[in-house]
């Protein structure tokens, strides 16, 4: 691929910065916050030079698995470290009859793009520029690969998290169909205080190519230094910018009027009031109204901006008074995993958010 300049690239601190903005302006409102990635990614560069690897330069029947940070419905404030995420691996490595040859992210945000970054730095393996998804998702599922097609398939899953201080520390490693596993690794997380670091779903390189994004990470990595680049002539017209670039719409400034939270079979649904605009979220935004009109829901992408420094915002992140930029990028601008476009998923989406999402 143009732009690799051999088959093994070393991610500097600079297309960290680039990629994590890029990053959660694909997350639509989950995976993690700029800040949370920007900690992350430098704590890898502290330890070592994490690699990313196209998956052209890879070979097709080598084994990769997928990183993230698996959140429990009801969690509380959650604690993990940064190796967490490696013993994770070395969890699911124990398990493979196989080598493991690399990692990918299981798709778009703060903190998600960079999934994998921090363990390729300590374990020396390569991050696959493969993500599961070109965007932020809601459900866990939904970051893998589309393997949820495929019934007779059992997922591996490894997790690692809490605090050991209060007695919450969780080491797990599972080996189920994927609804189970992932329902498991959910409990996991909810047991160790509200996350769990969890490298799962070891699949041959090609395989992960039919359902995942190849080059999603270096297309971040590149809307990301665009945009802040654009800042440069001001917040409202990079918003500009950035809904334009991807023929999407900018609806304006307005403030967070308030933020409310309600469950529905166990999972947080958020809605954010900024008249004459509601939006409603669970992990991501997921709907935009204006005046009761709907003006995108997912799998369109639907941006939160900070009004004083541009930078995109997580659902955790708004709060009452805050004056924020919103923006919608349709679903067709975008890269999206086999996971997003599985119909039984978003049926189950719709079951907890109460309205339509399927086209």
């Amino acid at each position: 691929m143009v732009g690799y300049g051999s088959s093994i690239m070393h991610t500097s601190e600079t297309w960290l910065e680039d990629t994590v903005w890029g990053g959660a302006l694909l997350g639509g409102g989950g995976g993690g916050s700029v800040t949370e990635g920007m900690v992350l990614g430098r704590t890898a560069f502290k330890v070592g030079r994490p690699s990313l690897v196209h998956p052209d330069n890879h070979p097709g029947e080598a084994l990769i698995a997928s990183c993230a940070v698996a959140r429990a419905p009801l969690g509380r404030k959650y604690h993990i470290k940064p190796g967490d995420h490696v013993r994770s691996v070395e969890i699911l490595r124990e398990h493979l009859s196989g080598e493991l040859t690399g990692l990918i992210p299981e798709g778009m945000g703060g903190r998600a793009v960079i999934d994998g970054w921090y363990q390729s730095a300590v374990l020396e393996i390569p991050v696959i520029d493969l993500p599961a998804d070109g965007r932020g998702h809601p459900l866990d599922l939904q970051g893998s690969l589309g393997l949820t097609l495929q019934k007779d398939f059992i997922s591996w899953q490894a997790c690692a998290g809490g605090d050991p201080k209060r007695g919450e520390y969780v080491e797990m490693y599972t080996s189920a169909s994927l609804p189970i596993a992932d329902r498991l690794t959910r409990r996991a997380a909810a047991q160790a205080g509200g996350a769990v670091c969890v490298t799962r779903n070891p699949v041959p390189v090609a395989r992960a190519v039919e359902g995942g994004v190849p080059g999603g990470t270096r297309k971040a990595r590149e809307l990301g230094k665009e945009y802040r680049g654009q800042l440069a002539s001001g917040v409202e017209s990079a918003a500009a910018w950035f809904a334009d670039c991807m023929e999407g719409r900018y609806w304006g400034e307005v403030q967070v009027n308030d933020y409310r939270t309600s469950y529905s079979l166990g999972m947080e649904i958020v809605m954010v009031d900024c008249t004459p605009y509601r939006l409603q979220g669970m992990g991501t935004f997921l709907t935009i109204e204006r005046d009761g009109e709907l003006l995108a829901q997912f799998t369109d992408l639907i941006v939160a901006l900070d009004a004083l420094n541009g930078m995109p915002l997580t659902i955790e992140e708004m709060s009452k008074g805050r004056r924020i930029l919103l923006l919608t990028i349709p679903a067709r601008s975008l890269k999206l995993g086999s996971g997003c476009k599985d119909l039984e998923l978003l049926q189950s989406l719709e079951e907890l958010v109460g309205r339509s999402l399927t086209p």
